[in-house]
């Protein structure tokens, strides 16, 4: 199954892209969908200070996540957009 979403993002609060507790693993990208600003990608602790990867504008990045494992995302000013695909998505919820 593919799904996708346009998310629009706080600078204070991260938003969590992957579902529930468990799921089967699947591919998914994330584009910064902003023409300035970042977006950070990271863990459930991601900030705009300590994060595990910064989407500059007009990019993106693609990343096979395994079951089990979560992705959250934050941006540099409150109001950005980006633009998630997600596939191959199993929900074990």
């Amino acid at each position: 199954m593919t799904e996708h979403q346009i998310y629009t993002l706080a600078s204070d609060s991260a938003t969590k892209l992957t579902p529930g507790s468990t799921h089967s693993g699947f591919d998914i990208t994330i584009q910064n969908n902003n023409t300035a600003g970042y977006v950070y990608v990271g863990g459930e602790g991601v900030t705009t200070s300590s994060y595990g990867f910064r989407i500059l504008p007009n990019h993106s990045i693609s990343f096979e996540l395994p079951s089990k494992d979560h992705l959250y995302i934050v941006a540099s000013t409150s109001g950005l957009t980006a633009a998630v695909i997600k596939t191959g998505l199993e929900s074990k919820d």
